[in-house]
Protein backbone atom coordinates (compact mmCIF):
# COMPACT_ATOMS: atom_id res chain seq x y z
CA UNK A 1 0.00 0.00 0.00
CA UNK A 2 2.61 2.68 0.98
CA UNK A 3 4.56 1.78 -1.93
CA UNK A 4 1.65 2.35 -4.42
CA UNK A 5 0.90 5.58 -2.88
CA UNK A 6 4.33 6.64 -3.18
CA UNK A 7 4.73 6.07 -6.60
CA UNK A 8 0.85 8.00 -7.22
CA UNK A 9 3.03 11.06 -4.79
CA UNK A 10 6.23 10.42 -6.89
CA UNK A 11 4.33 10.70 -10.07
CA UNK A 12 2.07 13.71 -8.80
CA UNK A 13 5.63 15.63 -8.37
CA UNK A 14 6.63 14.71 -11.88
CA UNK A 15 3.61 16.19 -13.74
CA UNK A 16 1.84 18.54 -11.25
CA UNK A 17 5.24 20.36 -10.25
CA UNK A 18 4.99 22.48 -13.41
CA UNK A 19 1.50 23.99 -12.62
CA UNK A 20 3.73 25.38 -9.68
CA UNK A 21 6.48 26.91 -11.31
CA UNK A 22 6.07 25.62 -14.99
CA UNK A 23 5.47 29.33 -16.16
CA UNK A 24 8.20 31.22 -14.20
CA UNK A 25 10.39 29.09 -15.55
CA UNK A 26 8.98 29.17 -19.07
CA UNK A 27 9.04 33.31 -18.49
CA UNK A 28 12.86 33.02 -17.58
CA UNK A 29 11.74 34.65 -14.27
CA UNK A 30 12.97 31.40 -12.39
CA UNK A 31 15.70 29.00 -12.56
CA UNK A 32 14.82 25.24 -12.52
CA UNK A 33 16.97 24.36 -9.40
CA UNK A 34 15.58 27.64 -7.58
CA UNK A 35 11.67 26.46 -8.47
CA UNK A 36 11.85 22.88 -7.70
CA UNK A 37 13.51 24.41 -3.58
CA UNK A 38 10.58 26.42 -3.96
CA UNK A 39 7.97 23.55 -4.50
CA UNK A 40 9.37 21.38 -2.14
CA UNK A 41 8.98 23.90 0.97
CA UNK A 42 5.49 25.15 0.12
CA UNK A 43 3.95 21.64 -0.78
CA UNK A 44 5.02 20.29 2.51
CA UNK A 45 3.42 23.14 4.31
CA UNK A 46 0.33 22.78 1.89
CA UNK A 47 -0.23 19.53 3.13
CA UNK A 48 0.22 19.51 6.54
CA UNK A 49 -2.06 22.59 6.81
CA UNK A 50 -4.88 21.62 4.81
CA UNK A 51 -4.64 18.40 2.83
CA UNK A 52 -6.57 17.10 5.48
CA UNK A 53 -10.28 18.93 4.01
CA UNK A 54 -9.14 16.48 0.30
CA UNK A 55 -8.21 14.05 1.89
CA UNK A 56 -11.26 13.24 4.20
CA UNK A 57 -13.12 13.61 1.22
CA UNK A 58 -11.71 11.23 -0.89
CA UNK A 59 -10.82 8.83 1.48
CA UNK A 60 -14.36 8.79 3.01
CA UNK A 61 -17.16 10.87 1.44
CA UNK A 62 -16.82 9.06 -2.02
CA UNK A 63 -17.75 5.33 -1.18
CA UNK A 64 -19.44 4.93 2.68
CA UNK A 65 -19.27 1.84 4.69
CA UNK A 66 -22.67 -0.08 4.30
CA UNK A 67 -24.35 -2.19 7.35
CA UNK A 68 -20.25 -3.71 8.17
CA UNK A 69 -19.57 -0.23 9.45
CA UNK A 70 -15.76 -0.44 7.62
CA UNK A 71 -14.51 1.32 5.75
CA UNK A 72 -14.75 -0.34 2.17
CA UNK A 73 -11.38 0.55 1.32
CA UNK A 74 -9.98 -0.53 4.22
CA UNK A 75 -11.97 -3.92 3.75
CA UNK A 76 -10.55 -4.92 0.78
CA UNK A 77 -6.98 -3.82 0.82
CA UNK A 78 -6.14 -4.79 -3.01
CA UNK A 79 -8.94 -3.03 -4.48
CA UNK A 80 -7.22 0.05 -2.75
CA UNK A 81 -3.97 -0.83 -3.64
CA UNK A 82 -5.10 -1.40 -7.17
CA UNK A 83 -7.09 2.20 -6.89
CA UNK A 84 -3.80 3.91 -6.37
CA UNK A 85 -2.07 1.42 -8.91
CA UNK A 86 -4.31 3.08 -11.72
CA UNK A 87 -3.65 6.66 -10.61
CA UNK A 88 0.07 6.65 -11.09
CA UNK A 89 0.64 4.47 -13.99
CA UNK A 90 -2.29 7.06 -16.01
CA UNK A 91 -0.18 9.67 -14.15
CA UNK A 92 2.86 8.42 -15.12
CA UNK A 93 1.83 8.07 -18.83
CA UNK A 94 0.60 11.49 -19.06
CA UNK A 95 3.65 12.92 -17.69
CA UNK A 96 5.65 10.81 -20.07
CA UNK A 97 3.95 12.20 -22.58
CA UNK A 98 4.23 15.34 -21.35
CA UNK A 99 0.96 16.04 -20.62
CA UNK A 100 -0.27 18.00 -17.91
CA UNK A 101 -2.74 15.58 -15.65
CA UNK A 102 -5.29 16.24 -12.57
CA UNK A 103 -4.37 13.76 -9.85
CA UNK A 104 -7.79 15.05 -8.84
CA UNK A 105 -9.74 13.66 -11.25
CA UNK A 106 -7.85 10.49 -11.71
CA UNK A 107 -8.11 9.58 -8.07
CA UNK A 108 -11.50 10.33 -7.93
CA UNK A 109 -12.07 8.28 -11.11
CA UNK A 110 -10.31 5.43 -9.31
CA UNK A 111 -11.70 5.49 -6.17
CA UNK A 112 -15.35 5.57 -8.15
CA UNK A 113 -14.09 2.39 -9.85
CA UNK A 114 -12.87 0.57 -6.76
CA UNK A 115 -16.52 1.17 -5.47
CA UNK A 116 -18.28 -0.46 -8.47
CA UNK A 117 -16.01 -3.14 -8.13
CA UNK A 118 -16.38 -4.01 -4.19
CA UNK A 119 -20.04 -3.49 -5.29
CA UNK A 120 -20.01 -6.39 -7.46
CA UNK A 121 -17.02 -8.19 -5.95
CA UNK A 122 -18.22 -7.99 -2.02
CA UNK A 123 -21.97 -7.44 -2.06
CA UNK A 124 -22.04 -8.27 1.57
CA UNK A 125 -20.48 -5.05 2.17
CA UNK A 126 -23.35 -3.06 1.43
CA UNK A 127 -21.48 -0.04 -0.46
CA UNK A 128 -23.14 3.19 -0.84
CA UNK A 129 -21.12 5.37 -3.71
CA UNK A 130 -22.23 8.68 -3.02
CA UNK A 131 -23.44 10.04 -6.25
CA UNK A 132 -24.73 13.65 -5.24
CA UNK A 133 -21.37 14.39 -4.08
CA UNK A 134 -20.18 13.24 -7.00
CA UNK A 135 -22.04 15.46 -9.09
CA UNK A 136 -21.39 18.26 -7.08
CA UNK A 137 -17.29 17.33 -7.74
CA UNK A 138 -18.11 16.79 -11.18
CA UNK A 139 -19.75 20.30 -11.63
CA UNK A 140 -17.01 21.94 -10.02
CA UNK A 141 -14.40 20.59 -12.37
CA UNK A 142 -16.31 22.72 -15.54
CA UNK A 143 -16.72 25.35 -13.29
CA UNK A 144 -12.49 25.34 -12.40
CA UNK A 145 -10.55 25.98 -15.67
CA UNK A 146 -13.49 29.01 -16.47
CA UNK A 147 -13.19 30.66 -12.90
CA UNK A 148 -9.33 30.30 -13.51
CA UNK A 149 -9.00 31.68 -16.68
CA UNK A 150 -11.12 34.58 -15.60
CA UNK A 151 -9.23 35.21 -12.46
CA UNK A 152 -6.36 35.03 -14.42
CA UNK A 153 -7.83 37.49 -17.07
CA UNK A 154 -8.90 40.07 -14.19
CA UNK A 155 -5.41 39.64 -12.35
CA UNK A 156 -3.11 40.46 -15.73
CA UNK A 157 -4.88 43.35 -16.48
CA UNK A 158 -4.76 44.98 -13.41
CA UNK A 159 -1.16 43.82 -12.70
CA UNK A 160 -0.62 45.66 -15.97
CA UNK A 161 -1.56 49.02 -15.25
CA UNK A 162 -0.47 48.86 -11.89
CA UNK A 163 3.03 48.08 -13.23
CA UNK A 164 2.68 50.65 -15.70
CA UNK A 165 3.30 53.45 -13.31
CA UNK A 166 6.60 52.13 -12.74
CA UNK A 167 9.54 53.94 -14.42
CA UNK A 168 12.44 52.68 -12.94
CA UNK A 169 13.54 49.92 -14.41
CA UNK A 170 15.36 47.94 -11.73
CA UNK A 171 12.70 48.55 -9.48
CA UNK A 172 9.98 47.13 -12.00
CA UNK A 173 12.16 44.29 -12.70
CA UNK A 174 12.56 43.43 -9.01
CA UNK A 175 8.78 43.83 -8.19
CA UNK A 176 7.74 41.73 -11.09
CA UNK A 177 10.30 39.01 -9.98
CA UNK A 178 8.75 39.23 -6.17
CA UNK A 179 5.53 39.25 -7.19
CA UNK A 180 6.42 36.09 -9.25
CA UNK A 181 7.76 34.37 -6.33
CA UNK A 182 4.90 34.83 -4.62
CA UNK A 183 2.82 33.05 -6.62
CA UNK A 184 4.92 30.07 -6.94
CA UNK A 185 5.03 29.85 -3.03
CA UNK A 186 1.38 30.46 -3.41
CA UNK A 187 0.20 27.84 -6.01
CA UNK A 188 3.19 25.35 -4.72
CA UNK A 189 1.32 25.71 -1.43
CA UNK A 190 -1.96 24.94 -2.82
CA UNK A 191 -0.67 21.89 -4.65
CA UNK A 192 -0.34 20.15 -1.48
CA UNK A 193 -3.27 21.38 0.02
CA UNK A 194 -5.17 20.22 -2.84
CA UNK A 195 -3.26 17.55 -5.02
CA UNK A 196 -1.57 15.72 -1.88
CA UNK A 197 -4.58 15.99 0.13
CA UNK A 198 -6.63 13.85 -2.74
CA UNK A 199 -4.00 11.78 -3.85
CA UNK A 200 -3.48 9.81 0.06
CA UNK A 201 -7.04 9.99 0.76
CA UNK A 202 -6.91 5.80 -0.12
CA UNK A 203 -4.05 6.09 2.48
CA UNK A 204 -6.06 7.82 5.04
CA UNK A 205 -9.13 5.31 4.38
CA UNK A 206 -6.54 2.55 4.92
CA UNK A 207 -4.57 3.67 7.48
CA UNK A 208 -6.55 5.72 9.25
CA UNK A 209 -4.66 7.82 12.37
CA UNK A 210 -2.93 11.18 11.80
CA UNK A 211 -4.04 12.95 8.61
CA UNK A 212 -0.28 14.91 8.96
CA UNK A 213 1.73 11.79 9.17
CA UNK A 214 0.18 10.67 5.99
CA UNK A 215 0.65 14.27 4.39
CA UNK A 216 3.91 14.73 5.12
CA UNK A 217 4.50 11.07 3.71
CA UNK A 218 2.74 12.17 0.05
CA UNK A 219 4.21 15.68 0.37
CA UNK A 220 8.04 14.08 0.32
CA UNK A 221 7.23 11.50 -2.60
CA UNK A 222 5.98 14.78 -4.56
CA UNK A 223 8.98 16.20 -4.13
CA UNK A 224 11.28 13.20 -5.08
CA UNK A 225 9.08 13.06 -8.70
CA UNK A 226 9.02 16.91 -9.13
CA UNK A 227 13.63 16.99 -8.83
CA UNK A 228 13.39 14.06 -10.93
CA UNK A 229 10.84 13.42 -13.68
CA UNK A 230 9.27 16.58 -14.14
CA UNK A 231 10.73 18.47 -16.72
CA UNK A 232 8.98 17.31 -19.77
CA UNK A 233 5.14 18.84 -18.34
CA UNK A 234 7.25 22.07 -17.19
CA UNK A 235 8.59 22.68 -20.46
CA UNK A 236 4.81 22.22 -21.98
CA UNK A 237 3.30 24.52 -19.38
CA UNK A 238 5.98 26.73 -19.53
CA UNK A 239 6.04 27.62 -23.27
CA UNK A 240 4.11 24.97 -25.17
CA UNK A 241 0.11 26.81 -24.69
CA UNK A 242 1.29 30.17 -25.22
CA UNK A 243 4.20 32.52 -25.33
CA UNK A 244 5.22 33.37 -21.58
CA UNK A 245 6.09 36.61 -20.42
CA UNK A 246 6.52 37.39 -16.77
CA UNK A 247 3.58 39.57 -16.21
CA UNK A 248 1.14 36.51 -17.93
CA UNK A 249 3.07 34.22 -15.55
CA UNK A 250 2.44 35.63 -12.86
CA UNK A 251 -1.53 36.24 -13.54
CA UNK A 252 -2.15 32.54 -15.02
CA UNK A 253 -0.37 31.22 -11.66
CA UNK A 254 -2.55 33.39 -9.28
CA UNK A 255 -5.47 33.05 -10.98
CA UNK A 256 -5.27 29.38 -11.01
CA UNK A 257 -3.69 29.25 -7.02
CA UNK A 258 -6.48 30.83 -5.95
CA UNK A 259 -9.31 29.19 -8.10
CA UNK A 260 -7.84 26.01 -6.69
CA UNK A 261 -7.45 26.81 -2.90
CA UNK A 262 -10.77 28.55 -3.28
CA UNK A 263 -12.79 24.41 -3.79
CA UNK A 264 -10.03 23.09 -1.01
CA UNK A 265 -12.02 25.49 1.44
CA UNK A 266 -15.15 23.18 0.18
CA UNK A 267 -13.50 20.13 0.96
CA UNK A 268 -13.59 19.93 -3.24
CA UNK A 269 -10.82 18.28 -4.99
CA UNK A 270 -10.38 20.12 -8.41
CA UNK A 271 -7.51 19.84 -11.17
CA UNK A 272 -4.34 21.64 -10.51
CA UNK A 273 -3.82 21.10 -14.10
CA UNK A 274 -7.02 22.92 -15.54
CA UNK A 275 -6.39 26.09 -13.71
CA UNK A 276 -3.35 26.62 -14.88
CA UNK A 277 -4.40 25.55 -17.88
CA UNK A 278 -7.13 27.71 -17.99
CA UNK A 279 -5.29 30.60 -16.44
CA UNK A 280 -2.48 30.69 -19.11
CA UNK A 281 -5.15 30.65 -21.70
CA UNK A 282 -7.33 33.24 -19.79
CA UNK A 283 -4.41 35.94 -19.85
CA UNK A 284 -2.64 34.68 -23.20
CA UNK A 285 -6.29 36.13 -24.25
CA UNK A 286 -5.00 39.73 -23.24
CA UNK A 287 -1.49 39.27 -25.62
CA UNK A 288 -4.20 37.98 -28.66
CA UNK A 289 -5.58 34.54 -29.30
CA UNK A 290 -2.93 33.79 -31.89
CA UNK A 291 -0.67 33.37 -29.39
CA UNK A 292 -1.99 31.06 -27.78
CA UNK A 293 -1.44 26.92 -29.41
CA UNK A 294 -5.38 25.60 -29.79
CA UNK A 295 -3.86 22.26 -30.39
CA UNK A 296 -2.09 21.65 -27.55
CA UNK A 297 -5.20 23.18 -25.24
CA UNK A 298 -7.27 20.72 -27.42
CA UNK A 299 -5.19 17.76 -26.74
CA UNK A 300 -4.68 18.61 -22.89
CA UNK A 301 -8.30 19.51 -22.62
CA UNK A 302 -9.09 16.43 -24.25
CA UNK A 303 -6.10 13.98 -21.87
CA UNK A 304 -8.28 15.56 -18.83
CA UNK A 305 -11.53 15.02 -19.88
CA UNK A 306 -10.73 11.24 -19.71
CA UNK A 307 -8.54 11.22 -16.88
CA UNK A 308 -11.58 10.36 -14.32
CA UNK A 309 -12.98 7.75 -17.22
CA UNK A 310 -9.33 5.96 -17.94
CA UNK A 311 -8.64 5.93 -13.89
CA UNK A 312 -11.95 4.37 -13.29
CA UNK A 313 -11.33 1.70 -15.90
CA UNK A 314 -7.51 1.05 -14.91
CA UNK A 315 -8.56 1.03 -11.09
CA UNK A 316 -11.48 -1.29 -12.15
CA UNK A 317 -9.43 -3.32 -14.48
CA UNK A 318 -6.25 -3.85 -12.09
CA UNK A 319 -8.52 -4.70 -8.95
CA UNK A 320 -10.14 -7.60 -10.87
CA UNK A 321 -7.08 -9.01 -11.77
CA UNK A 322 -5.28 -8.36 -8.38
CA UNK A 323 -8.73 -10.34 -6.72
CA UNK A 324 -8.74 -13.19 -9.30
CA UNK A 325 -4.92 -13.48 -8.68
CA UNK A 326 -5.56 -13.81 -4.86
Amino acid sequence: MLVAGFFVAWNIGANNAANCVGVSIGGQVLSFRRAISIVIVFVILGALLEGWKNMRTVGEGIILPGQVGVNPLSAVPLVAVASLIAVGLWMFISTWRGIPMSVSLSTVGSVIGAGVLITVMRPELGVVIQYERLGLIAFSWVLNPMIAASMAFVVFKAVSMSLRRIKNVVLFDRVLRGMILVASAYSAYVLGANDVGASAGVIFAFFGGSSQIIAVFGAVALAVGAVTFSRRVILTVGSGIVSVDPILAFAAQFGAALTVWSFVQFGIPVSTSEAIIGGIAGAGLLKGASTVSRRKLVQISVALILAPIVALVFSFGIGWLLLGLS
